[in-house]
Parts: structure tokens; sequence; C-alpha cells
């Protein structure tokens, strides 16, 4: 039986690789697809063996045991664990007891995650790697989709779109394995892929508009607090788009930007006030709540701390510009401690040096062309940046959950002219 189901395990997973390179919409970056698939599936496997064998716990750990629990429950109680997957209800307080993340089931992520891993484990029966290798091809089939849409239509950048999404050592690693993080960042850059073909006019396979509900209820369920800020970032980018080829007002890019800016502005200005207001201010405390909970378990390494972090407007504003810096740069090269520190820090480094480039070029050569998707990346990263600056005072989380950020801003200065120069000059 255990043979049997290794094969069948074998023949799904090569059989939507075989989908996956056959697909006519990442054509444009088809000698890419094996190469960066074999890493994103190695990284996943090589998540799994740093959790098992060197920090023996964790996220992944936890969900993986989580989701045996319902997993054995569903060959004990099927009509129970429908139920249970369906409509989040158990049979019992004594059962719900068992397992974790279960004490708000309608509004838990990791439960959410952790049902969805179990229903995997039907297929798998239960084998980790397995089912690593399923959720690394997830997001490697979303990531490879935003690709693909940024070639095709900003094909100057290129070779900028492919190391900062397929190959930047960071992106690939925490986006794999059994991790909310790999399907959050295959949905989200999914719905970002259908977002810029739309803006450019093309149209949807039905396929993809099928899914579409799916994808971005994915995305929603795993990081709301992030789909609250995107989604409506995407809409007013995609109405902007929408007019543009429409109306003679807005086919000055210029005034696009203008419209975008003022725009976020309303929409952020709005977020505020009902944050403040909203049941006494409840995303402010609680965004407070996760970095003092944090914080106390991150005293014996190096951390992000602010002199004061209040559930206050005023205060997140203060703490805002730090809260990015931090998330973005740190940990410095002198914070690092162990190996893996030392990693996160080289890369950090790394991002530094194309971020001085990048303005250094800024300040020389001017902004010679822009576009509408490039100001929404840099208003996204803003945003995503300070929330999770904010949030996360622990480098090594840091490290994993700036990924929806990361990729975007590397895609990003890896534009300026002297990188872009030297890249095109090795053919990259």
């Amino acid at each position: 039986m255990e043979v049997f189901l290794y094969l069948l395990n074998a023949l799904l997973i090569c059989g939507l690789i075989s989908l996956l390179y056959r697909n006519p919409g990442l054509q444009s970056i088809k000698k890419h697809l094996l190469p960066a698939l074999v890493l994103k599936l190695l990284a996943g496997i090589l998540l799994g063996l740093l959790y098992h064998h060197y920090y023996h716990e964790g996220d992944t750990l936890t969900f993986k045991n989580a989701s045996l629990i319902l997993s054995e429950y569903a060959l004990q109680n099927p009509a129970g664990y429908v139920k249970l997957i369906l409509f989040n209800e158990f049979e019992s307080e004594a059962f719900r007891a068992t397992v974790p993340f279960s004490r708000l089931p309608d509004f838990s992520n990791s439960f959410f995650f952790t049902k969805l891993l179990s229903l995997l484990n039907l297929l798998t029966n239960s084998q980790y790697y397995l089912n690593s290798l399923y959720f690394s091809l997830f997001s490697f089939w979303g990531t490879a989709a935003l690709v693909a849409t940024l070639v095709k239509h900003f094909p100057k950048y290129k070779s900028a779109a492919m190391l900062a999404f397929l190959y930047f050592p960071s992106v690939v690693f925490w986006s794999s394995g059994v991790l909310k993080d790999a399907i959050l960042f295959g949905s989200m850059c999914w719905v970002f892929a259908v977002a810029v073909e739309l803006s450019e006019g093309k149209r949807l396979r039905i396929l993809n508009w099928l899914l579409l509900p799916f994808i971005l209820y994915l995305f929603i369920r795993i990081k709301f607090f992030l789909a609250l800020i995107l989604l409506p970032l995407l809409v007013l980018f995609l109405l902007i788009r929408f007019i543009a080829k429409r109306s003679g007002s807005l086919k000055q890019i210029k005034s696009q930007i203008a419209v975008l800016l003022i725009g976020f502005s309303a929409l952020a200005l709005v977020g505020l006030y009902l944050a403040v207001n909203i049941n006494d201010a409840f995303f402010l405390r609680n965004l407070v709540y996760t970095y003092e909970g944090i914080l106390e378990l991150s005293q014996e390494r190096p951390h992000i701390s602010f002199s004061s972090l209040e559930p206050t407007v005023g205060s997140i504003l203060v703490n805002a510009p730090k809260a990015f810096l931090s998330a973005v740069f740190r940990p410095f090269i002198w914070e690092a401690v162990n190996v893996l520190y030392l990693l996160m820090s080289l890369e950090n480094l790394l991002i530094l040096a194309l971020a001085i480039l990048a303005t250094f070029s800024l300040f020389k050569n001017g902004l010679k062309q822009i576009t509408l998707l490039q100001v929404c990346f840099v208003l996204m990263i803003i945003c995503f940046g300070v929330i999770i600056g904010l949030t996360t005072p622990n480098f090594g989380t840091l490290s994993r959950y700036r990924i929806v950020l990361l990729p975007f801003l590397v895609y990003l200065l890896l534009q300026n002219q002297y990188i872009h120069k030297l890249l095109a000059k090795l053919r990259l």
C-alpha cells in the first residue's frame, strides 16, 4: 500500500511539473523553469531537514503534528472530519483541546493551514517530504506566473524579475516547504500576475477565471491583514489603468501616479480611522501585543526594539521608519550570532549595496521611465515593511515574513542603470 501511494504521488507530481513546463503562459521563461523548480523543491526539503534535525521545533513541525491529529480523526470519523473541514465544527470540547490553533478556528490562519495539510495527508499518507513537494510546487507555480507576466510586459527587466523571484536565496528558501508562507507567496504572486495581465488589457483564460476565487480565498485566509492592504491597492491600480485606456484625462503617467497616490492615501486614512475606532483600536492593540509577545522570546539574541510602542497612530507613525529600515536591512553583519544570522546579514549587505547603487543612479540619471506598476510595488513594499517591522522583532522570523516584500524590492533595485548594464553584459 505504501509503495502504491509513493508511486501515485510520484506520477501526480511529475504530471503537474509536465503541465507547468508546457503551460503556454510560461514559455517566455521556459529555460529557467526546471532549474528554478528543482531549486525550490530542494529548498523545501532542506527546510524540513533544518527543523527536524537542527531546531527540533518550530512552526513546520507544529503544523505537521497538528495535521496528524486531524488526519487520524478523518479515518476514525469521516463525517465529523467533513464537518470540521467545512464548518469548523468539533464533536466535543475535549477533542478541540487536543488540536493546536483551534481556540478561534474561524479566524486562525494557522488552523486553516492545518486543515489544508490534513487534507493533503490523506493523499500522501502523511509523509512530510511529499507534502513539502506539493507546497513548494504550488508556491513555484504562482511565482513563475508572475515572473512570466512581468517578462512579457516588461522584457527590459527580464533578468531582474528572474533573479529577484526565482533565485534570491531567502525568497526561495522561505517560500518553500510545509509552511503557511508557501501558500501565501504562491497565491499572492498569482493574484499580482492576474492584475498585471488585466491592466495590460489581456484576456484571462477560462481556467484562470475559475481559479481566481479559490486563489483569492487562500491569500485572504492565510494573511488577512496583507490582503487588506494589497487588494484595494490592486483594485485602484486596475481602475486607473482602465480609465487611462478610455479617457484622455489620465493618458499621462504623471496623472495616473498622482491619482494612485491620492487614492491610496485616502484609503490609508480611512484604514487608520477604522483601526482607531473599531472595537477600541483592536488592530493597533493586536499589533503591539504581537510585537511584545515575540520580543519576550527574543531577548537573548539581537532583535528590533522600540523605545516606546503604543497602540496609537502617533506611536505607530513615529516608529514606522525604524520598523521599515529594520525589516529591509537587519540583521547587520555585526549582529550575526550564528551561521544562519551570518547568512541573513550577508544577504542584507547585498540589498544595502543594491539600494546605494540605485540611489546613486537615481540622483545621477533621474527617473527616465516609471510605470504605475512600479509605484504600486513601492507603496506595497513600504506598507508591508512597516507592519512586518513593527510586529516581528525576531530576526529569524523577520527573514521569513519579509518574503512578501523582498523580491519586489530586489526587482526594483536591480532596475538601476548600473546593474541593468551589468546584467546585460553577463547575458543574465
